[in-house]
């Protein structure tokens, strides 16, 4: 069986966010789009543990939240959604066609869950597949790291996150290795207990395709999208492929 290119467990996935800090600056981006597009149905693919599906049920009138993980969703329909307006679906972009059969006005997709389909081939599928679930009208949002060379070298090392959880200590590292097809991601998490003693090390890594701005933008308008606005990191300025460590990507159908 082939190993899942992504692999990681809901709760520690969950820990290493700040996500109150993380959501309240992503609410207003997304609440602002929501308003003046008069959107009332999204669609969140990849959604992970939830997090943002629960926030857009606060701000639009019907959510759908697709994730391929099982583990991901059983911790998500747990510990994160409460909301009533949120239909969960176990899937992600090649099950589209088989379980959802609705438009959306806005589709989401959020945290890298577009790079992680590990080649081109696999993320031109999942554009195509996105616009064809749009309205006439709809947008697409997409939300991944910068690729372009200076700034990948410049932070290929992520500063160490330090949590605490149960009387434990979690120390998380993150590494980057960029080539032009491909990117890989080395996850490191060190759990140590009270009296400073490593209790487990951890380290897995990841393969992302490799979006460079000018690859991307031609995927996004061979499938179909009649416009691409990219914003940088926060999604309150013009994207600036040689300043922002992400962006946003808003694709109109």
């Amino acid at each position: 069986m082939k190993e899942k290119n992504f692999e990681y467990t809901p709760e520690l996935y969950d820990l290493q966010m700040n996500w109150p800090q993380r959501l309240s600056k992503e609410k207003d981006f997304f609440e602002k789009i929501i308003k003046e597009r008069k959107v009332k149905n999204i669609l969140e693919i990849g959604g992970g543990i939830g997090r943002h599906a629960q926030m857009f049920s606060e701000i639009a009138e019907n959510v759908t939240f697709m994730e391929p993980s099982e583990e991901m969703l059983r911790y998500a329909k747990i510990n994160i959604i409460k909301s009533e307006n949120i239909r969960v679906l176990n899937g992600g972009f090649e099950d589209l066609d088989r379980l959802v059969f609705e438009s959306y006005d806005m589709i989401t997709c959020l945290g890298n869950t577009l790079p992680i389909l590990e080649n081109r081939k696999n993320v031109k599928m999942a554009l195509k597949q996105t616009r064809k679930k749009l309205v006439k009208g709809g947008l697409a949002i997409f939300q991944f790291l910068n690729f372009e060379p200076k700034i990948m070298e410049q932070n290929r090392f992520y500063a160490p996150r330090i949590f605490k959880k149960d009387e434990k200590k979690y120390i998380f590292l993150k590494h980057f290795e960029s080539e032009k097809v491909k990117t890989r991601v080395d996850f490191m998490i060190i759990e140590i207990d009270s009296e400073d003693v490593i209790l487990s090390f951890h380290s897995r890594s990841t393969l992302l395709c490799t979006l460079r701005q000018n690859l991307f933008l031609r995927m996004a308008y061979n499938s179909g999208f009649k416009k691409v606005e990219l914003l940088g990191t926060g999604g309150t300025v013009e994207f600036d492929k040689n300043r922002h460590i992400s962006l946003y990507a808003l694709l109109y159908n």
